[in-house]
């Protein structure tokens, strides 16, 4: 039987802890900061890594989404890209991770593009700004929830947990 994904992170935050950290003497402060660091980052992972592929799956749908809301109106030297990306995205296959992280990058690349609109060139219609500005809230809301046990977000107590928002 193989330890559990749990287990392997609990041991290495342990081993960190309780082997490295009082290795250190007090003048190697920046040493002692990077374990921190990780062992931040490792309990982070802890909390997290249930539900990583589920959150990126539920990320690729609300781009997805975004962009079949702009496609009638993006301006017309972006329509056939932009048709030819959704279709694209949606053959992805949601339960390969990798897969799904690509398809982010190419379809969010695209998205970018048209937002910033050759550096102003191109016109941003009303309904694209709507659907961009609607999209921002939505996924600002799922992004603050997921990196809420970093405890930089001032109103973090506010925010649902990460199984409360993935049940949403």
């Amino acid at each position: 039987m193989l330890p559990s994904i749990d287990l392997r992170i609990a041991n290495i935050i342990k081993a960190l802890e309780q082997v490295v950290l009082p290795a250190l003497t007090g003048r190697e402060r920046l040493a002692k900061d990077q374990v921190n660091l990780c062992i931040g980052h490792l309990q982070m992972i802890a909390h997290q890594w249930r539900w990583a592929a589920a959150f990126e799956a539920g990320s690729f749908q609300a781009m997805i989404a975004l962009a079949e809301e702009m496609e009638p109106s993006v301006d017309s030297s972006y329509a056939e890209e932009l048709t030819q990306a959704i279709a694209s995205a949606k053959a992805v296959d949601g339960q390969d991770l990798a897969a799904v992280e690509h398809a982010i990058v190419a379809l969010g690349g695209l998205i970018d593009r048209i937002i910033l609109g050759e550096d102003g060139k191109v016109v941003l219609a009303p309904a694209v700004w709507e659907a961009v500005l609607g999209y921002g809230e939505k996924q600002a809301l799922r992004e603050r929830t997921w990196f809420a046990a970093t405890g930089l977000d001032p109103d973090r107590r506010e925010l649902p947990s990460i199984a409360a928002m993935m049940a949403g």
